[in-house]
């Protein structure tokens, strides 16, 4: 029976292994993440206001910008994680992270319906630049030392 717990252990190790070992972004990531958000949202403004070109320039160079970001990342990292493998304290930390995006989502709206446009955009820059911090640096790394105690 313990050939089996520990053969167990060792799947769930594997398993862990892409998430636990996936290197950290860096400090400029969260920044990046609150810039494509707000130019995605600028995008649609800017083309309102009869500056297509503008528009769709700036919501291009962000596509670009965070799929090279992606493409480099997933190559140094040599892999892309699934979450149906993840570890339940990974996929705690990832519902967190789809939550904290809606309330960012939410209060930007809010702010965009009361003082306008401008103060949006200012918004959605500032949540999802906190709540993209707080999750890269607080939530996913703490998850990710529970994985390591539990499977110690």
């Amino acid at each position: 029976m313990e050939n089996a717990q520990d053969a167990l252990r060792e799947v769930e190790l594997a398993a862990a292994a892409p998430f636990v070992n996936y290197p950290v972004t860096p400090w400029w990531y969260p920044p990046l993440m609150a810039s494509f958000f707000t130019a995605m949202a600028a995008g649609p403004v800017l083309i309102s206001q009869g500056r297509g070109a503008a528009g769709f320039t700036l919501q291009a160079a962000a596509i670009i910008a965070v799929s090279v970001f992606y493409v480099t990342h997933r190559v140094r990292s040599g892999t892309s994680p699934r979450m149906r493998s993840a570890p339940r304290e990974i996929k705690h930390a990832y519902r967190w992270c789809f939550v904290a995006f809606a309330g960012s989502a939410v209060v930007s709206v809010a702010v965009w319906m009361l003082l306008g446009w401008q103060f949006g955009l200012s918004a959605i820059f500032v949540t999802t630049l906190v709540m993209t911090w707080a999750y890269e640096r607080v939530v996913y790394p703490r998850a990710v030392q529970q994985v390591r105690d539990r499977l110690a």
